[in-house]
């Protein structure tokens, strides 16, 4: 028996990825919400297979109304709706295009061309390339308003497309180093590094202790003794002895004399 088809389920086909949350939630307004993931899907309304793709969306938003509120829908502003003019915002790439955003607190299954898992590491999926996606229209009405949402069910990658965004760097912007110029950086004297100086600054100064300051102003304050009268004419006496006892240069010589005569 064949698998009932679930009119709100819609099966888009290469459709441009934008705003790509797809292996990290991410939470809206202030934060305060619960963190979803959730990506737009850029539609071009002037292809056959970008109307095929809107006459799917419109046709379950029309499903959902109709199942939610059967004594009639309630008049929904574009805000409201999942499915949006590309026209009325100032993002790049939207011009002329038609766009449905998605999300869901569930991660999505995201898959390569070959229906491969893909993780955020593979650098594979991004905002910009082409995917084939898996949505589920529903409506709300609730404490927090009537809207038209959209379930982000699955993503499958397709074809490469230009990423949004800042363009990668381009290498060629480096100028062409010269080994002469790498030798004059290395003899230049090495800059001593700001956070050097400010550690030996920060560096705490052993303080004296006041006993140590107190015993530097006794000894500073101390009267020098002055010797007495006394202990100099010891000191000279002392040099006198020295020199008596020390025998002269005369007498030293006059004994060898008389030492010679005797022999």
């Amino acid at each position: 028996m064949a698998k009932k088809e679930d009119p709100a389920r819609v099966k888009l086909k290469n459709v441009r990825l934008s705003f790509a949350h797809l292996f990290r939630p991410q939470a809206f307004g202030d934060g305060e919400g619960e963190p979803k993931y959730n990506c737009n899907f850029l539609i071009d309304p002037s292809t056959k297979e970008g109307k095929a793709n809107l006459r799917a969306i419109e046709d379950a938003i029309e499903y959902v109304k109709k199942e939610k509120w059967p004594k009639g829908a309630p008049k929904l502003s574009e805000g409201k709706i999942c499915l949006r003019d590309g026209n009325n915002t100032e993002y790049d790439g939207y011009e002329d295009m038609m766009y449905v955003s998605a999300s869901n607190a569930r991660r999505p299954l995201v898959l390569d061309r070959d229906k491969t898992p893909l993780n955020e590491e593979d650098g594979v999926i991004y905002s910009g390339c082409y995917v084939d996606a898996i949505i589920r229209i529903w409506a709300q009405d609730n404490k927090y308003g009537k809207r038209v949402n959209a379930s982000l069910e699955a993503v499958r990658f397709r074809r490469d497309g230009e990423a949004f965004g800042a363009a990668p760097p381009d290498p060629d912007e480096f100028d062409d180093l010269d080994d002469e110029e790498d030798e004059d950086e290395d003899d230049r004297p090495r800059r001593k590094r700001r956070d050097e100086d400010e550690d030996e600054d920060d560096r705490p100064r052993r303080r004296k202790s006041r006993d140590e300051d107190d015993e530097d102003e006794d000894e500073d304050d101390r009267p020098r003794r002055r010797k007495s009268r006394d202990e100099d004419d010891e000191d000279e006496d002392d040099d006198d002895e020295d020199d008596e006892d020390r025998p002269s240069r005369n007498s030293r010589a006059r004994k060898r004399r008389d030492d010679d005569d005797v022999v």
